[in-house]
């Protein structure tokens, strides 16, 4: 059982549950205000309830699985920037490595499947909200790359490693003996080759798929 989290400076979170099924739902619903005290919590059956539900207020995290709301992951993604700009969660009981390519490529901030225990969809809204990125433990070994370019080198490795280690540009250079505008392309190389926004996401993918401890 979730414990409901100990109040803090941050405030509760606003979330919204876009899912077909009353019953995940309710389910969703139960988990959120189980783990999180006060926390707000809007529900629409389909993507075009959108906005008549939230009623032109931004929700900190919309969770929703792409799949039953019957629309390509991209464009549930495009459209809920357009109308909402809330980072999103897809929650969904389609855990195949094409679908969450998909999701990822597409800019979600979580990927959750719906047998998981409860703490991992409470994980992936905590970092979506705090502007990171979380896939369910269980899909690690779904996320592969490709051969060839999408292959990160040993020092693309070693970089990715002390980026998650929390050192910073300049103390990476020093360390490795390069210049900061080396670590900096190198750095590009590698979000470009595992296909993150950020050196955050970049890092997320590389411990999932087992490149960085």
């Amino acid at each position: 059982m979730l414990a409901p989290m100990a109040s803090g400076a941050k405030r509760p979170p606003r979330c919204l549950i876009v899912d077909d099924h009353p019953v995940v739902r309710a389910g969703v619903r139960a988990v959120l205000e189980q783990a999180f005290d006060h926390v707000i919590v809007s529900e629409s059956e389909s993507i075009e309830k959108v906005g008549e539900i939230t009623n032109g207020d931004t929700p900190d995290v919309v969770i929703i699985d792409p799949w039953r709301a019957g629309v390509d992951v991209a464009e549930i993604v495009a459209r809920l920037r357009d109308e909402l700009e809330a980072p999103i969660v897809v929650f969904t009981s389609d855990g195949g490595a094409r679908l969450l390519s998909e999701a990822l490529k597409a800019g979600v901030k979580g990927y959750v499947r719906k047998d998981s225990p409860s703490e991992d969809l409470v994980r992936a809204i905590e970092a979506a909200r705090d502007g990171e990125f979380y896939v369910d433990p269980g899909l690690s070994s779904t996320i592969v790359l490709d051969e060839g370019d999408r292959t990160l080198s040993a020092r693309q490795r070693e970089i990715l490693q002390m980026l998650a280690d929390g050192m910073q540009t300049d103390a990476v250079a020093q360390q490795l003996g390069l210049s900061t505008e080396t670590v900096r392309t190198h750095t590009k190389r590698i979000l470009a080759k595992l296909e993150a926004s950020t050196r955050t996401q970049a890092v997320a993918i590389g411990i999932r798929h087992g490149l960085i401890e």
